[in-house]
């Protein structure tokens, strides 16, 4: 659902990489003022190393984070008013959510959650 608000309050914004020219954070801040992006923004890719100059120029900004799409979650969501993804993050969460919408499987993995594990076996150390 709060994927789904961001998107109606036209605070997704989809980009193509997250290359940008400069690591003075200034230049961050103003990129994400000529784009119209709030002064809280979370940036997401897919790699758990992002681009260099980004990294540094977030670094030194408080309400500006970077995160792989993995890690991606409400919390994170809802504390910053700008969602920016890359073309392939937005891809990967597309694959996710038809996935989760689309399998036939469920019925099953409640079942599982609900009796939880029929055979334990605890390892003892020695």
């Amino acid at each position: 659902h709060t994927l789904s608000v961001k998107y109606v309050q036209d605070d997704v914004n989809v980009v193509s990489d997250l290359e940008i020219s400069s690591s003075n954070p200034e230049d961050l801040l103003n990129l994400c003022r000529d784009r119209g992006w709030s002064s809280s923004v979370l940036f997401v890719d897919t790699d758990d190393i992002f681009p260099e100059n980004i990294t540094a120029a977030a670094d030194k900004i408080p309400h500006i984070n970077l995160m792989p799409v993995y890690g991606l979650n409400v919390n994170s969501m809802l504390k910053h008013q700008t969602l920016v993804l890359t073309k392939r993050a937005a891809e990967r969460l597309t694959e996710k959510l038809l996935f989760a919408l689309n399998r036939n499987d469920i019925a099953q993995t409640w079942e599982k959650s609900r009796e939880g594990p029929t055979d334990v076996k605890p390892k003892l150390e020695k």
